[in-house]
């Protein structure tokens, strides 16, 4: 009967003390030796009940639970029938191994449906701090009350509800922190949209139910490959009214640096967007050995006294000292930045493919004015 008390849509956790109340409120109610009150007071610190409630009703971790999927074949397999073995075998992890950015939206997922347990932990000493509070404010008007003779003095109003709940000290209380990124928002707005999976993009209209959203996105950027048209991607995810407005112009990337990234990058993706260049700068693009690179570097700071660089290349192959306004980044690191001078460095290490083609065009059109292009 007291599991019967929380609502469907609560979530396990938060439907905890719910339930418990309701638990005690079904036990009160047949104890016939002691005030109601008392015996509520009893049963609430009584911890045998307590354990003996948690075992059939416990707070859940929803990190805890995405992990043990990941480590058991057999649970994976029976909650996700779905899944082929091979698929299975593929998600395989051991307990305590590192998260991953994948993992992120499958533990939000999980947190939605059972709630947070470091959420539900504060709230529960939220209340038994409030509860204490007016425990003590209760025994203060029951001591005042007692020695009032006439019954006509101030003990007469704190005898009220209202009142008493007036002279609670919230200094005494803990603080309930507010999750800021925990919506729901009226608008939400996402910039390097070609990049979400299927669990992302839930993870946002969990925040934003009224799915208003302004996104910004690039398929001719996305490293896994995008085959959809936009409006059809989109509402496979969910947004059931969608307005696509295509960029046409670049301002940002120069003609002569285009010129060298759109046919390369054609030839992996043909019908990605590519923006006409509406600038040039002049600045043809350079080529030239792997190992001139700090002599290219030296150069171009030698002759900017101000102005950003950029060394772009595989992870783990730059092998580059500090300079001053010199960032050192992969493909994927340097994605939505932008740099006076772009130096790529071999290109052909970024590899094949969508993913390859993909990398290489971002790596190019970091640049506003200069690339160089060494090695292969």
């Amino acid at each position: 009967e007291a599991f019967e008390a929380a609502d469907d849509g609560t979530s396990h956790n938060d439907a905890q003390s719910i339930v418990w109340d309701e638990l005690l409120e079904i036990i009160v109610s047949n104890v016939t030796e002691m005030p109601p009150h008392l015996a509520r007071r009893e049963l609430e610190s009584h911890a045998g009940l307590r354990a003996a409630f948690e075992r059939r009703w416990p707070i859940l971790d929803p990190a805890l639970l995405v992990g043990a999927l990941w480590a058991s074949p057999a649970l994976l397999a029976r909650h996700a029938p779905w899944l082929s073995a091979a698929e299975i075998e593929l998600l395989q992890r051991g307990r305590g191994d590192a998260w991953t950015l994948a993992d992120l939206p499958l533990i939000d997922a999980a947190r939605d449906l059972m709630g947070d347990p470091v959420a539900t932990a504060r709230r529960r000493a939220y209340d038994r701090a409030l509860a204490s509070e007016r425990e003590r404010i209760e025994t203060v008007v029951d001591y005042l009350t007692d020695a009032d003779e006439d019954g006509e003095s101030s003990a007469l109003m704190l005898g009220a509800a209202d009142m008493q709940e007036r002279l609670i000290d919230d200094g005494a209380l803990p603080t309930l922190p507010i999750d800021q990124l925990a919506g729901p928002f009226a608008h939400v707005i996402v910039d390097e949209a070609q990049e979400l999976t299927d669990a992302e993009w839930r993870m946002l209209i969990r925040r934003c139910p009224s799915k208003s959203f302004t996104i910004v996105g690039d398929r001719a950027q996305a490293r896994h490959g995008f085959p959809q048209p936009w409006d059809e991607r989109l509402s496979s995810v969910g947004f059931s009214r969608v307005s696509v407005s295509s960029l046409s112009i670049n301002y940002r990337t120069p003609s002569e640096i285009m010129a060298e990234a759109e046919p390369a990058f054609r030839a992996a993706i043909p019908d990605a967007n590519v923006p006409r260049s509406v600038r040039s700068s002049g600045i043809p693009v350079r080529r030239g050995p792997a190992d001139a690179l700090r002599s290219v570097l030296d150069e171009w700071l030698a002759a900017h006294d101000e102005g950003t660089a950029c060394v772009i290349g595989s992870a783990g192959q730059l092998d580059l000292p500090d300079r001053p306004r010199v960032a050192v980044l992969t493909a994927e690191q340097s994605k939505g930045l932008e740099f006076d001078l772009v130096v790529l460095v071999n290109p052909t290490a970024l590899g094949g493919g969508i993913e390859g083609a993909v990398d290489r065009y971002v790596a190019m059109t970091r640049a506003t004015e200069e690339l160089v292009i060494l090695g292969d």
